[in-house]
């Protein structure tokens, strides 16, 4: 089953790729990093291991410039606008999950 993973904290608030392992399978995950989230994929430790637990990893492009960051600075994923990342859940997956 596709499932999208909506991580909302950081690295050192929360480690999301044990959930995401336990619940399914890295071909069938999608991690999606919003708000606090998108230092999940700026952080080394917490991007490999995201990129070992999820298929895709969509960042919001908007959560990062709001935090002075660019698309230069992500060790993981693909900056993205909103309207993609409803796309993707919409279209996508068949559950999600909040983090």
């Amino acid at each position: 089953m596709k499932t999208a993973y909506i991580v909302l904290k950081s690295p050192q608030e929360q480690n999301p790729s044990h959930l995401i392992g336990r619940f399914s399978g890295r071909d069938e995950s999608t991690a999606i990093l919003v708000e606090d989230g998108v230092y999940q994929a700026m952080h080394m430790d917490a991007s490999r291991r995201l990129k070992d637990a999820a298929s895709t990893i969509l960042v919001s492009r908007e959560d990062l410039l709001a935090r002075g960051f660019t698309e230069r600075d992500l060790k993981a994923g693909k900056a993205t606008d909103y309207g993609e990342i409803v796309e993707s859940i919409m279209e996508h997956t068949e559950r999600t999950i909040t983090l």
